[in-house]
């Protein structure tokens, strides 16, 4: 018995080829899933009743800023709040927009010192110099079948209450 107990070999130990292939095959799939769904947008959306965007080939991402929205009824929304019409006068400054944008101004403002007296990080820096950067931004969204006059209303009088910098937003088709 002794004998046998150290006359037994040891199994040398063979090395095991494993086959990653499928493995490589699923992590490939997920990588493209992932950057196919990635936006790299901070803008976040939500379009008010009854508003049909234009269409644009433009691959051009927006920034979060004030979001002003018109519908095809002329109701006029900030930030998906709706504060009114857009009125049939020809005055080209629209009186209930120009109080609600400086309100939003304001309300910017104090948002940025307040980010100012908390910087601490380079990381917080960057959300201070984005955030500076957007404040004089406002985001368009109107109705395709509104006309020109409209759109020049809300570009005159957003730049009267502090904002002279506009972009667009439409139905993006590339």
């Amino acid at each position: 018995m002794r004998k046998k107990r150290f006359n037994t070999r040891k199994k040398v130990r063979e090395e095991l080829d494993v086959d990653i292939t499928s493995l490589l095959d699923i992590l490939v799939i997920l990588l493209v899933f992932l950057l196919k769904s990635y936006n790299a947008s901070d803008l976040k959306l939500e379009v008010a009743k009854n508003i049909s965007l234009p269409d644009s080939k433009s691959e051009q991402l927006g920034n979060m800023a004030v979001i002003v929205q018109v519908s095809a009824e002329k109701d006029l929304w900030i930030n998906n709040i709706r504060i009114g019409r857009v009125p049939a006068s020809t005055d080209e400054k629209l009186d209930i927009l120009y109080g609600a944008l400086q309100e939003e101004g304001k309300k910017q403002d104090e948002a940025i010192k307040e980010l100012e007296q908390t910087v601490a990080t380079n990381a917080d820096k960057g959300a201070l110099a984005t955030r500076k950067s957007n404040r004089k931004r406002v985001n368009i969204v109107m109705d395709q079948s509104l006309n020109y006059e409209v759109l020049r209303k809300i570009m005159h009088t957003s730049a009267l209450a502090g904002f002279p910098e506009f972009k667009f937003i439409v139905q993006g088709n590339f």
